[in-house]
């Protein structure tokens, strides 16, 4: 059965059953991985000089089984993406204006739960990001703009974004919204205040819809990953400026 939607392509009932099972390892994977590691290797993975290599087998391992299980809908979507042509600029720069706008509405947003609940704001995901970045930036800089992008955009905008499209667009939206952002807090919500994790569940919604917009706006889903890689690499470049 070939559960498609015209405007972005088609997933077929194996990739859709593949991509189901793979989601609990996707989440529960990296600690896992961390457990495996330590028994195997008995390294200190609270080293920051550790996790860089760590984050980068995991991204790699995600990217790799992804890739295979959705490898033919990736060459139906490039075909996708080559018929766009020189559109695909005007998605990129679209699409980072509009992180740009939504980020900044999202950090009021933030700014004033966290008066309203008087919370004191810190982000793990972001933390393990920085410190990788300063320790091993060469596996930060593939993991975060090459690996992951690869990884998230097929399970959160292929999977749960294209497989519901066709039923419900708002409810495409909305779930691949929420899981996009829950991916980058789950790890840490178990050792931060409830009230902090809806708080970072917020910071992450921005980049959760505009990816979603322009996988839809494009009809590729090529073109989310590139924008997902571009926004990581600003990111990282940002941050790297002011260490």
């Amino acid at each position: 059965m070939d559960h498609s939607c015209h405007e972005l392509g088609s997933l077929r009932k194996r990739e859709i059953i593949g991509g189901l099972l793979y989601l609990p390892m996707f989440f529960f994977g990296s600690q896992l991985l961390d457990a495996l590691i330590v028994k195997l290797m008995g390294m200190d993975l609270r080293s920051d000089s550790v996790n860089g290599p760590v984050n980068l087998v995991y991204h790699g391992l995600n990217a790799a089984i992804l890739g295979g299980i959705f490898l033919r809908y990736l060459t139906e979507q490039f075909k996708r993406l080559q018929a766009r042509g020189w559109a695909l600029f005007s998605d990129l720069v679209l699409g980072g204006l509009a992180n740009y706008g939504l980020s900044q509405l999202s950090a009021l947003a933030v700014g004033m739960l966290l008066t309203l609940f008087d919370l004191n704001y810190f982000n793990l995901n972001q933390e393990a990001v920085d410190a990788a970045l300063f320790m091993t930036p060469g596996f930060a800089i593939v993991t975060a703009c090459v690996l992951a992008p690869i990884s998230e955009e097929l399970l959160f905008r292929g999977l749960v974004f294209c497989g519901l499209y066709r039923r419900s667009r708002v409810w495409a939206y909305v779930l691949s919204m929420l899981a996009f952002s829950l991916a980058h807090v789950f790890a840490a919500m178990f050792f931060q205040p409830l009230g902090l994790t809806f708080v970072n569940l917020i910071v992450y919604l921005p980049a959760g819809f505009v990816l979603a917009w322009t996988y839809e706006r494009s009809g590729s889903i090529w073109s989310a990953i590139f924008l997902h890689a571009a926004l990581n690499a600003l990111s990282m470049l940002l941050q790297g400026m002011s260490i």
